[in-house]
């Protein structure tokens, strides 16, 4: 029972002093040193955001690129696909009202038949 008493008051007490450490100003001096240590001087912490920003920047506008480009490929092959309908739908018309009534079978059947005789 004594030992958690004494828990307590420890866990109390160092609550209170690192509430009291975050209210305290970081002296400049101790700043300096703790980002020479860290390897960041003060004049590049704009650097790494700026360097973040700008790659995020240039992902995002190479995204909006390919997104429109791809849908630009895609106007053009639906273009190109009713090209290709509208002609394959005028080939078939013409065939058909040039091709007699008795279809493709008698201009096979014939030649073969005289051929066949002829042996």
């Amino acid at each position: 029972m004594r030992k958690d008493s004494i828990n307590e008051q420890i866990n109390a007490e160092l609550t209170g002093y690192f509430e009291h450490a975050r209210r305290q100003k970081c002296p400049p001096s101790m700043k300096k040193s703790l980002y020479q240590r860290i390897g960041l001087s003060q004049q590049s912490m704009w650097v790494k955001p700026a360097m973040a920003f700008s790659f995020l920047a240039l992902t995002v506008s190479g995204f909006v690129w390919h997104n429109h480009n791809q849908h630009q490929k895609l106007l053009q092959a639906e273009h190109d696909l009713q090209v290709a309908m509208h002609y394959m739908q005028k080939v078939s018309n013409k065939t058909l009202s040039g091709v007699n009534t008795h279809g493709i079978k008698p201009a096979i059947i014939v030649p073969l038949s005289k051929s066949m005789a002829k042996i």
